[in-house]
């Protein structure tokens, strides 16, 4: 015999304003629509408040939840047990999930019973088997997308079910970087609506923690602005050529080997040990690295040899070289406090709650929006044992700016348009920073050499 469940709010969830508001909204457009809602405001129990209040409704509802990494699988089936669903969780093998996921289905369609819940991940909801048995729905099912950008990927969006009514999308950067025909797409299958904002502005010194911003201008090393110079010369002239960049693969091979000399760049190392000297008894630090190498060691590992051997503190890695239950192992340990820092490429950007984090140091980070987002999400969320958030962020810059005059028209714009990409970044954490003001002045100088006043 099926046992059913169905979902309510339990008592212990208070359900703030703006997360009322927010299921308003989406009710309203006829129970579909995308929440843009910072890291750290409760974007999960607004949902699954949604949802029983949907259930409220229709007293039948399938559920099914969409995430794009396993370990927000886990922390979504922690609240949905909570609030008295008891889900299916698909995401290993097809024979650990494949029989129960068909019987359940097929049970809600035939009217048995009127509810069932389903976890599982964007590659497994994209499966084969998964699809098959999914098309089968065309009743009251909810579909909730957790970081919902992921599913904006051509190959994704084929897979979402037209027969399913009720649609939730949950992102804090829904717009998909570089690919506008993607976001427009997502947003249209979410009922072509993004139904509520509830953007960091808001959140912060409410729900979020209040922070300090200290933005440091990184110069390169004479032959890493040589190599950077002539890179960036052979850029201009292909770029004069070449009318599309993504179609111009050697243009696209510069671009990224030049990513990688400011993603490299020494003297983050120097700096990072100039900051970290007189702070080796702190704890809660978290340094995000790129995957390049530094004189043919990866900054990771560079990095961690600084803190961990020059500076004797107790450090760690959070990559994909960590397996899931070392993961949390490190978080544990990290929480207490016996972790002094963890340094992370990009484990720590989407869904990995950390809010013990006090002091987040971004020596390599994209243009890509929703990247530095969600890293200050991370470091944003409200703890117990801090009253404030700190964050440290390197810019690169390929010379001194006195030379600036030296260069050549060409290369001056090429290296302008890359600096303005970073100070939009820069300006954006400085507006809302405690010390916006002060951090806004130690970038003035370089806006002034660039001709970039105006951000």
């Amino acid at each position: 015999m099926l046992y059913e469940s169905f979902p309510n709010i339990p008592p212990v969830i208070k359900i703030r304003d703006y997360q009322q508001d927010a299921i308003r909204n989406w009710f309203r457009n006829n129970c579909q629509g995308l929440l843009e809602m910072a890291t750290g405001t409760g974007k999960t129990i607004t949902a699954l408040s949604a949802t029983a209040k949907l259930w409220e409704v229709t007293n039948r509802l399938g559920v099914i939840i969409v995430c794009p990494y396993i370990h927000l699988v886990d922390q979504w089936v922690k609240d949905i047990k909570l609030f008295g669903m008891s889900p299916i969780v698909a995401y290993q093998s097809k024979s650990l999930w494949e029989d129960s996921l068909f019987t359940e289905v097929s049970a809600f369609e035939s009217g048995i019973i009127n509810h069932f819940s389903l976890i599982t991940t964007v590659s497994t909801f994209s499966s084969k088997t998964m699809q098959g048995i999914l098309q089968k729905l065309n009743s009251e099912v909810l579909f909730i997308a957790d970081e919902a950008h992921h599913l904006g990927a051509k190959k994704n969006r084929e897979c979402l079910i037209s027969s399913i009514p009720y649609r939730l999308a949950l992102s804090a950067t829904p717009n998909r970087w570089h690919d506008e025909e993607g976001t427009d797409e997502l947003i249209q299958y979410f009922g072509n609506s993004i139904v509520f904002q509830f953007g960091l502005d808001k959140a912060i010194g409410s729900f979020l923690t209040e922070y300090f911003y200290y933005p440091h201008i990184i110069y390169m090393d004479e032959d890493e602005s040589e190599y950077y110079y002539e890179i960036t010369k052979k850029i201009a002239r292909i770029s004069v050529l070449s009318e599309s960049v993504e179609e111009n693969e050697s243009l696209q091979s510069l671009l990224i080997e030049r990513a990688r000399i400011i993603s490299r760049a020494r003297n983050k190392l120097a700096v990072l040990k100039d900051l970290m000297k007189n702070k080796t008894d702190s704890k809660y630090n978290i340094i995000y690295c790129g995957d390049s190498k530094v004189d043919g060691e990866k900054q990771i590992d560079a990095v961690v040899k600084l803190l961990g051997n020059e500076l004797d503190m107790h450090v760690h890695t959070f990559t994909s070289r960590e397996d899931k239950e070392e993961r949390k192992e490190l978080l544990d340990r990290f929480e207490s406090g016996d972790l002094q820092a963890l340094v992370a490429i990009r484990c720590l950007d989407e869904g990995v709650d950390v809010p013990a984090t006090q002091t987040a140091y971004i020596l390599s980070s994209s243009t890509n929006p929703r990247e530095f987002i969600q890293r200050r999400g991370r470091v944003l969320r409200k703890h117990n044992n801090k009253q404030y958030s700190y964050i440290h962020d390197f810019i690169v810059i390929p010379r001194k700016l006195e030379e600036l005059e030296t260069i050549e028209p060409t290369i001056f714009n090429i290296e302008r348009n890359m600096i303005k990409r970073e100070l939009i970044r820069f300006s954006e954490f400085a507006d809302l920073a405690i010390n916006g003001p002060t951090a806004h002045e130690t970038l003035y100088e370089l806006k002034h050499a660039y001709n970039l006043l105006d951000i």
